[in-house]
């Protein structure tokens, strides 16, 4: 804030170009964002689904269905892993994962691969994708298509190179950083007594230093903040205003916060921004959360498992799905009126509900059985159930 090139060149739109995941994660907002829709969706039961003829079932046996729900690889918690994949999508142009399979081409495990070390390819021969992942150790990988799920960031114009979300936001995120920045030079630097000193006479160089320092050393800092300034004869001392909400520095620190929350689609409560925030909105905003954060990403997920986990012939069967139903039940008393008007209507039984709860089935499948309550009958049953004498029209 205290650089004059800084402000022209993001008053001409050409600062902060440079924007960067790992300075982008310096930001509070932008980290609770990113965090809060990854753990989030990490923390939702994902499960592989079979198609049956009442419906669907937990496809258990299936190979994939423990490196998505709970171990993906050896080292590696099923959280752990989309926690850093989601990472990746949010914040680069996309998300990787190898495929390591076994001699009969059965997937066994999933890794992470951080989205700078890729350099993604299509052969200009036949079309395939490649990518050639750089390692750790200064030797790279290539994997072709089946060795590895991708998840693409926005498409526009290119097909091989998706648009890079901190670049389309880097002048928000760059103005956010150069207020922290500020903050932070104002705090650490900053004194009570900020202004200037006026002596009539002049002064030798050895005092003028002498006199700088012991004014530092005593007034400068937070730690020095308020204290009363004593100045020798002829010394004048004039204050200057530092006031933050007057310079208008932390109003634009809560409007970077907003702009922030608006790309990645967080309600800015989320991120403890609560100045709007009433207790009669935020259970409609927790709504609005996960069927705008939260499901579309889900969706984005599912089809990318569908994609490239699944074979042909097995994505006529099989699908991946993420249970959003505890974000979206409310209290106690609404999650029991929901429940009890649903299974008197008969379209839920008892152990769905105990399902949805994390309950044991009831003993004897006597959960199984779909009950209606008994004293609603067919409209064209009315005429024939009127006691007799009354009138029928």
């Amino acid at each position: 804030m205290s650089d004059e090139a800084a402000w022209i060149a993001y008053l001409q739109g050409r600062g902060y170009s440079a924007i960067t995941v790992n300075t982008a994660i310096k930001v509070a907002t932008v980290f609770r964002c990113v965090d809060l829709v990854a753990k989030t969706i990490a923390s939702l039961p994902l499960n592989l689904y079979r198609k049956t003829a009442a419906g669907r079932e937990k496809a258990e046996e299936h190979n994939v269905y423990k490196l998505l729900y709970r171990l993906p690889n050896p080292t590696t918690t099923a959280f752990e892993f989309w926690h850093m994949y989601i990472f990746n999508l949010m914040l680069t142009r996309g998300a990787y994962a190898k495929i390591v399979r076994d001699r009969n081409g059965f997937i066994r495990q999933l890794w992470n691969i951080p989205t700078a070390n890729v350099n993604a390819h299509i052969n200009q021969y036949n079309g395939e994708r490649y990518i050639i992942v750089h390692l750790l150790n200064g030797q790279s990988e290539t994997l072709r298509e089946g060795d590895f799920m991708y998840s693409p960031g926005l498409r526009l114009g290119n097909d091989i190179y998706p648009e890079n979300p901190l670049k389309i936001a880097a002048n928000v995120l760059g103005l956010s950083i150069t207020l922290e920045g500020f903050a932070k030079d104002f705090f650490d630097n900053g004194t009570n007594l900020g202004g200037f000193v006026e002596y009539s006479n002049a002064v030798s160089d050895t005092a003028y230093e002498r006199f700088k320092e012991s004014w530092r050393e005593t007034y400068a800092g937070v730690q020095n903040q308020h204290r009363i300034g004593f100045l020798e004869d002829g010394f004048k001392f004039t204050q200057l205003t530092k006031d933050l909400d007057k310079s208008q520095a932390l109003e634009s620190r809560k409007h970077s916060v907003i702009e922030i929350c608006r790309i990645f689609g967080v309600p800015p409560h989320k991120v403890f921004e609560l100045d709007k925030a009433t207790f009669d909105n935020i259970e409609q905003i927790n709504i609005e959360y996960v069927q705008e954060a939260v499901a579309p990403m889900d969706v984005r997920l599912e089809q990318t498992m569908y994609k490239d986990l699944l074979t042909t012939k097995e994505q006529k069967t099989y699908y991946a799905k993420f249970n959003v139903n505890a974000l979206l039940r409310g209290d106690l008393a609404a999650r029991t009126a929901y429940y009890h008007n649903a299974r008197n209507d008969g379209w839920i039984n008892g152990d769905e509900i105990r399902e949805l709860e994390d309950m044991n089935k009831m003993p004897d499948k006597q959960g199984e059985i779909y009950a209606i309550n008994g004293n609603m009958i067919p409209v064209s049953s009315v005429p024939q159930n009127l006691p007799k004498g009354a009138q029928r029209s």
